[in-house]
């Protein structure tokens, strides 16, 4: 499996120096990125579970709000319980400690775990390539946008897959130094599976790892094997050591669930049912429809990933399994079948048991880390087969060459990285209106920093402000404003609906056709663009013409609705909204004519509104009707 250099001490040294160098500036780097990231659409519940868990474990016990924590107008999340707290917990208290703002806090937090994972996905190619595979790995994560675009923020998927590549590289260290088993491995294990569940129950996922691995290195190693079961004395020993790594890894995990000191195992058994089935079900865009997070199709994984990963880490999976052609014919050994184990457990299991999953891989970020050891030891391979210096070169500049320009995009398009979509897809101008793009919303606190600072809203004289938004997180934005302001709910289908000053909207939750015709919406005064898409907007409103008409078309007052939305229709043609409302107007009136023209138009937007379709058919008949007299 090693690169040719490794046979050279002096080079592998200078990898080995490289390389961890890069990886330990990342402990720097990546927090000081974290800081110009927004809020995210799910952190203030996120937050809101820290703080109650917090005052779970500070009251020992008597204060149980964590099991219905309430956030957003008083909504209430009561499966939130079914997380781990350390992270949210832990940021919190540290928040309190250093008075730092707490979503900074998180976010740098995050960053740490994050560069975490990066140093010990490195260890891991270095533990089974050597210091080259290591090199390209280091080199392959650092251009890895979804990668470091969660490690911003997501704290969980990113904390989980810390406690996932922690508990992967002792699990490959126990099993090169067998028949020994040396205390800090075993310790490293333990800590490893304890972070990775005090996250999520996934992380018991690592218990089958382990003895899956253990199993596959026995199986090509038949002299350790022997050895380590000489004795029934030596097998005891070996065992107890395995149970006691795996139950003192999840019972301290399961500590930080506030939940399972009240209910116990119980607890577990209901957390690991919900990742099944879980119960909130969201509205996602894939593949240019609307579906809800259930309804998934069994190849949704793999299709994100095709259109998420970076061509180099595509390209480099694509050589890792030409490297492995044999792989139906000849056992490969543990080395690499753990690494094509670890990859294809998981991906089989998301088509065969079809979990719910939102917005993209994230949820199965923890098996990234195995995937870019695979694409570096592929590349590794292959550059051991180039003899000729010459094309060696080549290829290594057209590496670095995309590597760089997947860089170049990370730094341009900064703190969006999580939204990068590959060269495949046509990049995410191929992927507007097709799939989710800044699907935590993070181009909405961009665009209400921009709204408080403009001399746009410095210059209104508003006491209080109405703001309409569809990530009513913003109203937890840490601002100091003179003027009160006021958020409230809004989607995009039905913005103007209301009365208000302005609004923020993203581009979340709307269909292809209207993300592409339609949006940024008229009256738009800024937006928040990724890489030219918009993704977010601030909207000021001109006049309160349609808020008034549709106040009188709900009190059936079908005159002055007529007037009030006829004013708002010739200020905004183009607004949807008021097409179908204006048409029943005038279908109540008997203008039919110009109702089926507005109906029609509405239709060609929204072929499947069979309220509009139904009154389209009365209007035709009324029509025919009238011409029959």
């Amino acid at each position: 499996m090693n690169f040719e250099f490794e046979s050279n001490k002096e080079a592998s040294l200078w990898f080995k120096a490289i390389t961890i160098s890069v990886s330990l500036s990342l402990f720097i780097i990546l927090p000081l990125m974290s800081l110009k990231v927004g809020i995210p659409s799910d952190e203030p519940i996120d937050i809101a579970y820290g703080k109650a868990s917090l005052k779970f474990y500070s009251s020992f016990g008597s204060d149980t709000s964590y099991a219905n924590i309430v956030a957003y107008e008083n909504k209430k999340f009561p499966f939130q319980k079914y997380y781990g707290a350390s992270f949210e917990a832990g940021s919190v208290f540290i928040s309190n400690v250093l008075s730092t703002p707490i979503f900074k806090t998180r976010h740098v937090l995050s960053a740490l775990c994050g560069a975490v994972v990066i140093l010990f996905t490195v260890l891991i190619a270095a533990e089974l390539s050597g210091w080259f595979s290591a090199f390209i790995a280091v080199v392959l994560l650092i251009a890895s946008p979804t990668l470091i675009g969660n490690s911003l923020f997501n704290s969980k998927d990113i904390p989980l897959a810390m406690g996932f590549a922690i508990a992967f590289y002792f699990f490959i260290r126990i099993l090169k130094s067998l028949p020994i088993l040396p205390l800090k491995n075993c310790i490293g294990a333990a800590i490893g599976i304890t972070i990775a569940i005090s996250i999520r129950m996934a992380g018991l996922l690592l218990i089958p790892y382990l003895i899956a691995f253990l199993l596959i290195f026995f199986s090509d190693k038949d002299e350790i094997r022997k050895s380590v079961f000489s004795s029934v004395n030596n097998s005891l020993k070996f065992i107890f050591t395995l149970l006691l790594i795996s139950v003192s890894g999840s019972f301290v995990g399961f500590l930080f669930y506030p939940n399972f000191y009240l209910h116990g195992f119980s607890h577990v058994i209901q957390s690991m049912d919900l990742v099944k089935s879980f119960p909130v079900k969201i509205i996602m865009l894939f593949r240019g429809e609307l579906i809800y997070a259930h309804e998934i199709p069994w190849n949704y994984l793999l299709i994100c990933m095709g259109n998420t990963f970076p061509l180099t880490v595509l390209a480099g999976l694509l050589i890792y399994c030409i490297s492995q052609k044999n792989i139906l014919t000849k056992t490969p050994d543990w080395k690499n079948f753990i690494l094509i184990y670890s990859s294809l457990f998981i991906l089989v299991y998301t088509i065969a048991a079809h979990p719910l999953m939102y917005n993209g891989w994230r949820h199965v970020l923890f098996i990234y880390p195995v995937l870019i050891v695979s694409a570096s030891i592929g590349y590794s391979w292959i550059f051991n087969r180039i003899k000729l210096l010459a094309i060696r070169i080549a290829v290594m500049f057209i590496f670095f060459g995309f590597i760089g320009k997947t860089v170049f995009w990370m730094y341009d398009n900064h703190p969006y990285e999580y939204a990068y979509f590959n060269e495949i897809n046509g990049g995410i101008k191929g992927a507007n209106g097709y799939y989710e793009t800044d699907y935590q919303q993070l181009g909405a606190s961009a665009s209400f920093n921009w709204l408080v600072n403009s001399k746009e809203f410095l210059k209104d004289t508003t006491s209080n402000k109405i703001i309409q938004t569809n990530n009513i997180a913003l109203k937890y934005a840490d601002l100091n404003l003179t003027d009160s302001i006021q958020f409230e709910e809004a989607s995009f289908i039905r913005l103007t609906f209301r009365p208000m000053n302005y609004a923020i909207i993203s581009s979340m939750f709307i269909e292809k056709n209207l993300v592409q015709n339609f949006y940024p919406p008229s009256g738009t005064i800024h937006i928040e663009k990724i890489d030219g898409v918009p993704v977010s907007c601030v909207v000021k409103s001109k006049n309160n013409f349609i808020p008034t008409g549709i106040k009188y078309f709900n009190e059936k007052n079908i005159d002055s609705s007529a007037v009030y939305l006829l004013k708002g229709y010739n200020s905004d043609p183009d607004n949807f909204r008021i097409w179908p409302l204006l048409g029943h107007c005038y279908d109540q009136n008997g203008d039919f004519e110009k109702a089926l023209l507005l109906m029609k138009k509405y239709k060609s937007v929204f072929p499947d509104d069979e309220m509009v379709i139904g009154e389209i058919n009365d209007i035709n008949e009324s029509i025919r009707k009238t011409k029959s007299l």
